[in-house]
């Protein structure tokens, strides 16, 4: 099969399954990391990889690619993506959308600090396959897409972009652990091209992170740090603005155009991420964590977590301790 990837270094596979005629690999660390990576190969020139890692010591990792272009949704974690050699590495933010154009051959390398927790979802798209199953050579497009459908790429090219609350939803779904689901490979290629329409449907190809973005995410960075430290916190708009030298109208504003979400959007998920990995480490009460990430109530908390995540905070700790948490 012509796959986007060679297996990332650092990385041993640890299992092979298929749903019909969707290929299923899971790849584990062997370095000081833990977790795992899935990469679901659909039909030739269209995959999915699926990153569950914590990344315990700093490290670097290898790949490989095809004639494909790669559209990245991340969800945790940050890491410094370039080419081997390079001095040109970019920032990989959280809560951020980035495609990659390479040379066909071509390397790249991605580095992540120590106690970095990445959740990340990636879809692989191959030119024949987005010419001859979706008929995109015959649509005017304009970005990363349109540049790819012209010509093969010459050169190292990643373009960052805000990722939206409905492709949170999408991708946070597909990192959902679905080893049970006898149809997951029929659930996960509909995701998987429910990200891909999206993308180009709504207009993030003519908008990657330009410099008034950065300059707002590096702006609000202390913010966001101290929410994503403080999320048991009760926060609002007026002491948050306060706190941090900005008016409510600017802080708003300058928020939704650095996380692509307004700034009580990623609170409420951000401390449901947070309720998860706390269930699935398994030291703390159903309660005890409702309110360590902010929940006054234990039954608001749970309404809340099985809302987002589909099972109860219960269910979700019973589902680590057997092995197929999912994260």
């Amino acid at each position: 099969m012509d796959t986007p990837f060679s297996l990332p270094s650092a990385y041993r596979l640890a299992s092979t399954r298929r749903w019909g005629r969707t290929q299923g690999l899971t790849v584990t660390p062997t370095g000081a990391a833990r977790g795992r990576r899935e990469f679901l190969c659909f039909r030739p020139g269209f995959y999915l990889s699926l990153g569950h890692v914590t990344h315990l010591e700093e490290s670097r990792e290898v790949y490989r690619s095809g004639d494909f272009i790669k559209l990245h949704f991340r969800l945790e974690g940050e890491s410094r993506v370039g080419q081997p050699g390079s001095t040109g590495a970019q920032t990989v933010n959280a809560m951020s959308v980035s495609t990659l154009l390479q040379p066909p051959g071509a390397a790249k390398e991605e580095f992540f600090a120590s106690e970095v927790r990445e959740r990340s979802v990636t879809l692989c798209c191959s030119r024949d396959f987005l010419s001859e199953e979706l008929g995109l050579l015959e649509l005017p497009l304009d970005g990363p897409f349109g540049a790819f459908m012209q010509a093969r790429p010459d050169r190292f090219e990643l373009l960052r972009f805000p990722l939206s609350m409905a492709q949170h939803g999408i991708a946070d779904a597909l990192l959902d652990d679905g080893s049970g689901d006898r149809f997951r490979g029929l659930y996960a290629e509909a995701k998987a091209f429910e990200l891909l329409h999206g993308f180009l449907t709504r207009g993030f190809g003519d908008a990657p992170v330009d410099g008034a973005t950065a300059a707002a995410r590096e702006r609000l960075a202390p913010l966001k740090d101290h929410i994503d430290t403080h999320l048991g916190e009760v926060f609002d708009m007026r002491s948050l603005a306060r706190r941090f030298g900005l008016s409510e109208s600017r802080l708003a504003r300058g928020f939704r155009q650095a996380y692509g979400s307004s700034l009580f959007e990623y609170v409420a998920k951000a401390r449901l991420a947070r309720a998860r990995v706390l269930l699935e480490q398994g030291h703390q009460s159903v309660t005890e964590i409702a309110l360590d990430v902010g929940y006054g109530h234990a039954a608001n908390f749970s309404t809340a977590f099985k809302r987002h995540f589909g099972l109860s905070p219960q269910a979700a700790r019973q589902a680590a301790r057997s092995g197929h948490g999912g994260h």
